[in-house]
């Protein structure tokens, strides 16, 4: 089974690996526009899309979903 993640920026669903990717490509290139954000469709820098990260993460931390129902729709 292979773990995805929603991202509105896209409206669609990817996976984790091309996420956690992303995420990556973004710390190491703070200051360089990428096509889209995490959140949105719009062009963001990579410190953008860290922020939009971190937001995610606390949001998810917040929510207390349990594990085994995280990323189900």
């Amino acid at each position: 089974m292979t773990r995805t993640i929603y991202c509105p920026g896209i409206e669609r669903a990817i996976s984790l690996r091309a996420y956690v990717r992303g995420i990556k490509l973004a710390k190491a290139n703070l200051d360089a526009e990428f096509k889209q954000g995490l959140t949105c469709w719009w062009p963001c820098t990579g410190r953008e899309i860290i922020h939009q990260f971190w937001e995610g993460v606390q949001q998810r931390i917040n929510d207390a979903i349990p594990y085994l129902q995280r990323g189900q729709t």
